[in-house]
């Protein structure tokens, strides 16, 4: 009689820990790389703005080629492993690229750190516990990571600048790259969940068994997320122009400094919120709502941060977790619309439409900025982007409410 072979049972707590350290490894480059590209002989506005949308589109191509993959082959952890071990390399150049060498290498290394988005799927199939648990679980540990790995940097970023090319950086990159090594280790070693292989030809890429709105949920969040990045590109640049003059707090902070606690801010902000969300979103009626919301709040945020010039206010702005409660409300819809074998297809493509609507946000505001449009213009633009959003998804979300996903063996039902 055949042996079956072992594996390694599913440990959500092994793929939690392992996103926590990749996400240590990530935080604090917001801050650093679109002021470096700024400020340093061969850079300026152009290249610190596309240092934030550019590997966008990689991530675009990169969440849906890593989630196809994934379905095809009924595996997701190998893949996930090796796209985090591959990108994690990458940190240790850093120091010895000029702007524009930095900017390619930063797409490479986003095209391989696209696998992260697998993390989300797995998250979803855990046998264990339900979808939103999952969701919110993840959440909370990739945005303790975040902060955790910005405050490990704080220390390496002081001075009236900083620059890649110094001794504080290249420990700073050995870190970081030992953080994202480190992940695959407890990546690498999360188990296995039973899921079937699909078939889906290329050409129906887009088809799922509930196509229309997983879809229609991505087109409404590319929305969100172009205007999003209008402001997200800008940011940095608006902290050293317009905020860094404050002083925040009486505390002679540089602009990498003070953006990196801005980082924090937001980072804790998910923190707090994320294990609520996956509760509440267990619930139809509680996870339609969250989505919905989430685009009106972006809106005031973006309003206020055309008036607003506080640095303690704008602080407390940045801090709520706005992204937390439009993503795992969708994400939790997707896995509850999807079957296992086309859920890393959906959860690539969701992720991919937020990325490309990130692109074009770039661009708009990595021309217009250049052109002297001013920063209140430009958010009171991505407000009004993020109000279109909302009808978008108003109309998405106007159908009955998802059915149970499929279970693997000895899962928790899932409410709808």
């Amino acid at each position: 009689m055949p042996v079956e072979p072992r594996t390694r049972p599913f440990s959500f707590p092994r793929l939690a820990f392992g996103v926590l350290l990749y996400s240590a490894s990530g935080g604090v480059l917001y801050a650093i790389l679109p002021l470096f590209e700024f400020e340093q002989p061969g850079g300026g506005t152009l290249l610190a703005t596309l240092v934030v949308g550019a590997p966008l589109l990689a991530t675009v191509l990169g969440t849906i080629g890593w989630g196809t993959l994934s379905d095809r082959l009924g595996r997701r952890r190998e893949l996930l492993a090796a796209g985090v071990l591959a990108q994690s390399v990458i940190f240790l150049l850093y120091p010895f690229l000029s702007p524009v060498e930095l900017l390619s290498v930063r797409i490479l290394q986003a095209l391989l750190g696209a696998s992260s988005a697998l993390a989300t799927a797995e998250a979803t199939e855990d046998p264990a516990r339900s979808a939103g648990s999952g969701l919110g679980g993840l959440s909370f540990w990739g945005s303790l990571g975040s902060v955790l790995g910005i405050v490990a940097a704080l220390p390496f970023l002081g001075g009236t600048r900083f620059a890649l090319d110094s001794p504080p950086a290249l420990v700073l990159f050995a870190m970081l790259a030992a953080f994202s090594a480190a992940s695959v280790y407890f990546l690498v070693g999360t188990g296995e969940i039973q899921r079937p292989r699909a078939h889906t030809p290329l050409r129906r890429a887009l088809h799922f068994s509930d196509g229309k709105t997983i879809v229609g949920l991505s087109a409404a969040t590319a929305i969100i997320g172009g205007s999003n990045y209008v402001v997200y590109t800008l940011f940095p640049l608006w902290v050293t122009v317009v905020v860094a003059p404050w002083h925040p707090f009486g505390l002679g902070l540089n602009p990498t400094e003070q953006v990196a606690v801005l980082s924090i801010g937001a980072a804790m902000g998910g923190v707090l919120v994320s294990p609520w969300t996956g509760r509440v979103v267990e619930g139809w009626s509680g996870r339609r709502e969250l989505y919905l919301v989430a685009p009106l709040i972006y809106s005031l945020l973006w309003v206020a941060f055309a008036f607003v010039h506080i640095y303690s206010v704008i602080f407390i702005i940045w801090a709520l977790p706005v992204y937390v409660i439009l993503s795992i409300p969708i994400l939790r819809e997707i896995s509850g619309r999807t079957r296992p074998e086309e859920r890393g297809r959906a959860v690539g493509l969701w992720t991919a439409s937020y990325s490309l609507g990130g692109l074009v946000g770039t661009i708009v505001a990595g021309l217009a900025y250049p052109a002297h449009a001013s920063f209140p213009a430009l958010f009171v633009l991505a407000a009004l982007g993020d109000l279109l959003g909302f009808f978008a998804l108003l109309r998405v979300s106007r159908g009955s409410p998802s059915s149970p996903a499929p279970a693997a063996p000895g899962a928790v039902p899932q409410e709808g």
